[in-house]
């Protein structure tokens, strides 16, 4: 279980407590569980959300809270290409979440898969504006790992989007 030692008031996304909620969230629901049954037991089922074009320069990181100014510090960091990006990790295993939070380098992790997409395509399907399958087939996030896996389980995909556009948050670029 994922845990993080502040009270955010609002919750915000990116951060690590989004992701410790989207952790409880999954573990609480008995659809996700029931319809990922089997996912990640013969293979990595493990993602890497890597988030493109992070929009900090646009910013007031001097209003943030302390939490996110020290999280954008340790989790963003500046490529040439992609603008600044940001890394999170979901372990998935037989309709568990064993694992949910933002992490320096997809390096330290091992997943089987690594989705990405820019900010405002994270965005847009937290704000349940684009679904997931749909985004990947169209190639607005781009998979590196089996797609035949993911589309076996497309019900249970289907159900953490939803699950995470069902959580009350705020999005750190629009508030600040």
């Amino acid at each position: 279980m994922t845990t993080v030692d502040y009270d955010p008031d609002p919750l915000l996304f990116p951060s690590q407590a989004w992701f410790a909620t989207y952790e409880d969230r999954i573990n609480d629901d008995a659809d996700y569980a029931q319809k990922s049954e089997g996912w990640g037991s013969d293979f990595d089922g493990n993602f890497v959300f890597e988030m493109t074009e992070m929009p900090i320069e646009e910013m007031n990181v001097d209003e943030m809270p302390e939490y996110l100014q020290e999280e954008l510090d340790t989790y963003v960091e500046e490529t040439g290409s992609d603008g600044y990006v940001g890394y999170a990790f979901l372990g998935l295993e037989d309709g568990e979440c064993t694992g949910a939070y933002l992490v320096e380098d997809p390096d330290e992790v091992d997943p089987g898969f690594h989705l990405t997409a820019t900010t405002e395509t994270w965005k847009s399907l937290l704000r349940q504006d684009i679904g997931i399958i749909d985004g990947m087939m169209s190639g607005e996030f781009d998979l590196a790992g089996d797609m035949q896996k993911v589309l076996q389980y497309s019900d249970a995909a289907v159900r953490l989007t939803d699950i995470a556009g069902e959580i009350d948050a705020e999005f750190a670029d629009e508030r600040y």
